[in-house]
Order: C-alpha cells, then structure tokens, then sequence
C-alpha cells in the first residue's frame, strides 16, 4: 500500500507548492465547490491542548464540504479521552491508559484523515522538538496526517498567513518583519517559525527582530537563510527592535520563549516591555504595512490597542482565511491526491 501523504511541515513542501496551496485557498474563499467532494469521509481532529481558530476552521471546512467532523481531546480531562503515551517501549505504569501505536491505526481504520495539536512541554527543547506525539501519527497512521500546531512548527496558520498577504499583494520582493513581542508566559516557538519559514518560501526580505537570546531554532533559521537565498532576497536579524519597523510591508508581532533560558517566561520589566510591544508610533515607521497576528493575542502587552483597532490590522482576515487553508489542505490530502491519471485525463480530455 503506498503510504500516505500528510502535510505536518512546512520543510515537506516545496515553495511553489505551499504558493499553490495559498492560491487554492483563495479560490475556495471566493467560490466553495458546488458538489460535496468529502461526502461520506470522517475526519478526526485530535486536540492535547485548546483550541479556537484551529477547531472551528476544522470542523467547519469538513462539514462544509461535505465530510463529518471528530473533533476529540486526548488526555484533557473532563471530556476528554484516555491519557496518551508516545513514547516507544515505555512501561505504561502512568497516568496514560493508552499507547499512540494502538489508538493512531485505529483512529485510521474509521477516518479518512487525522489531525493533531500537540504543544511542547516547555522543559526541554532537545526533547520538544522531537515532537514525539506528531511522529507517532505520521507512523502509524494509514491515512493523512495533518499538523494543527505541534512543538516547531503551525503549517496551517503559515498558510493562512501567505493567503492573507496574497490577497494584498505579490509577496516576492516585499519586506516581512517578523518582530518578538512580551508576554506573561514563555510561548511555544511554533507560529513564529513557520511565519519566517513562509516568508522566506514566498520571496520575501526577512527581518526577525528579538531580544538577546530569543533566537529561533538554527535548524529554522538554515531553511529560511537557504529559501531567502535562492529567491535573490535578504535576512536580517536584529536586537534592534524600534528601527526593524523602517520599510516593512508586513509586521507579524509574536511572543516566544528564549531557547537560552527554555520554558521561563520573559523579562516583565516596563522599559523592557515597552520596547518590544508593538504600538502605533512603530507602526508609522511603515508606509501602510500590515500588521498580523495568529490570535488570540493579549492586548495593551503584545500590541497596542490603537494597532489591533486600527487600519495597519488584518488579524480577523488571518482568522477568516484559517477557514480556507484547511479546505485547501484537505481536498489536496483528500481529494487531488487520490486522482488517477485516467481521472485527469476523463476530466480534461486532449
């Protein structure tokens, strides 16, 4: 049986891959399939930590075309169902009642494909980033996986963040800033990675501005320096946080933890914060930049409430276009992949 195709990483994809993607989600926002192409499909999006965006797109983009939503918490308590463990040949003397190696190809047997949101434990990075729960899907599944955020990387988001921009403008060429921001928690580095990785897969000039210590993974940041490089384009990378706003088509503002002091939260010094949050006054340092954020994001901390109100904002288009990746991540796994060549040539005879 040939194996399954998932879409769990950005770095599976080529960049005119992911470009197709976005284009596909923007065609399905301006006119949804007339036919339901998932009719009779179950698909089961399994959730280890909460969810808004991420579930509701889900669930909507499966129903809407015409397949039937699972949506399950594993190990989350009230409601949810057994405690989970991944890890290979443990001693299941625990709190988990059950092994990912059993529920994974049973979960398969009933639905057409997966999801998973798995964050990071936040006390090691080394061990994180294995993304343990994620590799055991992607093993032991029997149909497609998709990825709904996991310890390095949120694919989804990074699609609906190139669809958002695509809707503006050709992002070749642009400037993206990717900039830190503060926060009461020390976040999980999944959405900024895949945002510089978007970024630098699109074309586009990439400047990451953080604080001492706040670099992405040197694994991420590879990949972006080698996407930026074969698109002619530039990264920067900077501590200066107030000046990086200078000539930006797109500010993306996010928190994340420091890889240097890992699973500690961030400085909550005023002066430290006030020169990381994004505010209007930085903003105006843009001629008409966007500004995008993936949500839910803590006001008046991460960003002014004069940036989120007013017109460089686009974080409810970002939401909206959540919607649209997911039917275009599915009917890809789902429907495209499972075209013969005889399908496409009945389709489009010669």
């Amino acid at each position: 049986m040939k194996p399954p195709r998932h879409f769990t990483h950005l770095k599976d994809l080529s960049p005119e891959e992911l470009l197709a993607l976005a284009d596909k989600a923007l065609a399905l926002k301006k006119s949804a399939p007339k036919d339901a192409p998932l009719a009779g499909k179950s698909l089961a999006f399994c959730y280890m930590n909460p969810s808004l965006r991420t579930q509701v797109s889900c669930e909507v983009a499966t129903a809407s075309l015409g397949g039937h939503p699972i949506t399950l918490s594993l190990g989350a308590g009230a409601g949810g169902t057994w405690g989970m463990e991944s890890v290979e040949g443990a001693v299941m003397d625990g709190a988990a009642a059950e092994h990912l190696k059993e529920a994974v190809p049973v979960l398969g047997r009933f639905c057409a494909a997966l999801g998973l949101r798995s964050f990071p434990a936040g006390a090691s990075w080394d061990e994180d980033k294995k993304e343990l729960a994620l590799a055991a899907f992607r093993k032991y599944s029997t149909v497609p996986v998709v990825n709904l955020e996991s310890a390095s990387g949120h694919p989804c988001q990074a699609l609906a963040d190139l669809a958002t921009i695509k809707e503006r403008f050709e992002p070749k060429r642009k400037n993206f800033l990717l900039t830190w921001a503060p926060h009461v928690k020390a976040l999980p580095m999944a959405v900024p990675n895949s945002a510089a990785e978007m970024a630098a897969m699109a074309g586009m000039n990439v400047t990451i501005a953080r604080p001492e210590g706040y670099d992405l993974d040197a694994e991420v940041l590879e990949r972006v320096r080698r996407h930026c490089a074969a698109h002619g384009a530039a990264l920067t990378i900077t501590d200066d946080g107030p000046r990086a706003y200078e000539g930006q088509h797109v500010v993306y503002g996010k928190s994340w933890g420091a890889l240097s002091d890992y699973g500690k939260p961030p400085c909550a010094d005023a002066g430290f914060r006030a020169k990381w949050m994004v505010t209007a006054a930085k903003m105006k340092k843009s001629d008409g930049a966007l500004f995008m954020h993936c949500l839910p994001v803590r006001r008046n901390l991460v960003v002014a409430d004069e940036v989120l109100d007013g017109p460089w904002s686009v974080v409810l288009d970002q939401a909206e276009n959540r919607l649209h990746a997911a039917k275009a991540v599915l009917l890809d796994l789902l429907v495209a992949a499972s075209r013969t060549p005889a399908d496409d040539h009945r389709r489009h005879p010669r």
